[in-house]
């Protein structure tokens, strides 16, 4: 009998799949998490109580945003978005002109600064338009390119990246394969480095790509091979995040996929061939990939509760108002007597 980290997957064994993705983990934290506490009994309610308070000039800017975003999410239309399965392209130029692809990219980049507070109210409100726009920005903007280049960007590819994804490009953010999910180790998109160091070529398939189909800027992670630098370093490789043009060559998007729901994403399988990718736009350094992936996710798991805050809401008032409305023995289902 064999074990389980005897069992072999494309080459990797369960063992090694594991030490891969524990290797991306944090080991050490620095700041102590209510949450943990819960479960290990421990609880500290100092952590979250008092509620920290917004500057005064934050709070003005961004309840001044909300103003204008509630505005305009009254011109659009839901129903437009789920019977043709697609975000209109007035809807699109209408939030770039609001500012809402930079609601998190810094003030100094063009974006609006926002606080996570306010992110997150926003695509609270955005959401109860159709979900597919809370899918759209938090896709671009949690871990699409901002995220990844505003923590782990050098200033130069923070001045290059920021403005334009504030301006409206809009961006993905390319882990998964056709046949990688969870298990990173099994990775087969490559990017190998040219002899000269310059740059990659970026070999491989990326699946479940949202925005990928409309983006201009993609964050690709793919496998460096492990080599022998001209002065006779070894160099491990590994997982890498790369920045990347999507109208470089050899870039096809190859299908847009159909949801029952979230009609209106714009998520495909994205297919690369030979792409070269200047060395300069890689983020971090060579094997840090998917740490930087793990890291942006779990920022951008926060836009979730904020679009289910938002179903939710939006149920409560269709079910409100529907009480009040539907008759029955007498008077409105809703009233107790």
């Amino acid at each position: 009998m064999t074990s389980a980290t005897d069992n072999k997957s494309n080459g990797v064994t369960a063992a090694e799949a594991r030490a891969v993705a524990e290797a991306a983990r944090d080991i050490e934290w620095n700041r102590p998490s209510f949450a943990k506490g819960l479960y290990l009994g421990d609880f500290d309610l100092g952590l979250i109580h008092p509620w920290p308070q917004a500057r005064a000039d934050d709070v003005e800017r961004g309840e001044e945003f909300m103003a204008k975003l509630t505005e305009f999410c009254g011109t659009m239309s839901g129903r437009a978005i789920e019977r043709d399965a697609k975000i209109p392209d007035e809807y699109l130029a209408g939030l770039t002109g609001l500012g809402v692809f930079g609601m998190k990219i810094p003030r100094e980049y063009g974006g609006l600064g926002l606080s996570l507070v306010y992110y997150g109210r926003a695509l609270a409100l955005l959401g109860s338009v159709h979900p597919s726009l809370g899918a759209l920005l938090s896709a671009h903007q949690s871990i699409g390119v901002p995220e990844p280049v505003k923590v782990f960007g050098t200033p130069e590819q923070k001045q290059e990246y920021l403005p334009r994804c504030a301006a409206g490009a809009i961006t993905a953010f390319l882990l998964t394969e056709p046949d990688v999910g969870s298990d990173p180790a099994r990775m087969g998109c490559t990017a190998v480095p040219s002899d000269d160091g310059e740059s990659y070529l970026l070999d491989g398939v990326k699946l479940w790509t949202t925005n990928g189909v409309i983006a201009e800027l993609v964050v690709v992670m793919a496998v460096v091979p492990a080599r022998t630098a001209p002065d006779g370093t070894a160099l491990k490789g590994g997982i890498t995040a790369f920045v990347v043009e999507m109208d470089s060559p050899g870039i096809t998007v190859e299908n847009r996929n159909a949801f029952m729901g979230l009609r209106g994403i714009e998520n495909g399988v994205t297919r690369f061939h030979q792409v070269r990718v200047p060395a300069a736009n890689r983020l971090g350094r060579e094997g840090q990939g998917l740490k930087i992936a793990l890291t942006t996710l779990n920022t951008g798991r926060l836009s979730i509760p904020g679009l289910c805050v938002a179903a939710g809401k939006w149920s409560l008032k269709i079910a409100r108002e529907w009480s009040n409305a539907r008759t029955q023995w007498g008077r409105p289902a809703g009233r107790k007597t």
